[in-house]
């Protein structure tokens, strides 16, 4: 029967570069997703299509990007979608362009 090495009580050594690099890719994946929310709601009032299939493909990079934003960036892919329907039906229903 062999044991883990988590409970030999051996820890991994701890390395500074990789983990700044962690939190720099996780921030950049915070602002995607951020600017993918705002992004999103302005498809609602301008240009409904190029702005929403932007602001989805901006929220699932994010969401490949991120561990500790998921909740955000499932937020960002689920408002980025829900804006994309409504932004094409307040666009067809005002005779607005959706390009």
């Amino acid at each position: 029967m062999t044991s883990s090495s988590y409970e030999d009580g051996y820890e991994a050594p701890h390395d500074p570069v990789a983990e700044s690099k962690r939190n720099s890719v996780e921030a950049v994946a915070g602002f995607l997703a951020a600017a993918a929310l705002f992004v999103s709601l302005v498809a609602l009032a301008y240009h409904p299509v190029p702005l929403a299939v932007a602001a989805c493909l901006m929220a699932l990079i994010a969401s490949g990007m991120s561990v500790r934003h998921k909740t955000l960036c499932l937020a960002a892919v689920i408002v980025s979608a829900v804006c994309f329907v409504a932004g094409i039906s307040i666009a067809i229903a005002t005779g607005h362009q959706l390009w």
